[in-house]
């Protein structure tokens, strides 16, 4: 998911909350983010202050405060997926049509239907449904 993608979604969603554990990892990871960053962001997330409070204790404004705080939830959201992803693998198989192109683009110009490619596909060991190869065949 590209940055943007991901911050409109973030933007989106219910903001969750970051405990200290989550904290300490996501600042473990900011290894270019000085300490008056970390601690402003603590301040706000951890701590509880408000942004000028925390702005003020961190000699810097408030919208300094506003964007180092956005930028450590943007982060910490990505470590929650990584997180998620190293725990949990996928129950659908990574299909990888690519490496069938030509046939299957053969199949569809010669005018087989999605089922008949599926069918093919299946007699590969490659698993696909059919909106997947509809999807397939739209971009390519």
């Amino acid at each position: 998911m590209a940055d943007a993608d991901f911050s409109r979604a973030y933007a989106m969603s219910p903001a969750p909350e970051i405990d200290n554990e989550l904290f300490e990892r996501v600042s473990r990871q900011l290894r270019r983010w000085s300490d008056r960053s970390i601690g402003v962001a603590k301040s706000i997330i951890i701590d509880g202050l408000s942004l000028s409070e925390a702005a003020s204790k961190h000699d810097m404004s408030p919208q300094q405060a506003n964007v180092i705080r956005a930028r450590f939830v943007e982060k910490a959201d990505k470590v929650r997926l990584e997180s998620f992803m190293e725990r949990e693998k996928p129950k659908r198989p990574n299909v990888e049509l690519d490496a069938f192109k030509p046939e299957i683009l053969i199949l569809d110009e010669k005018g087989y239907t999605v089922e008949q490619i599926i069918s093919f596909l299946a007699e590969n060991n490659v698993i696909a449904t059919a909106t997947t190869i509809r999807n397939f065949l739209k971009g390519n």
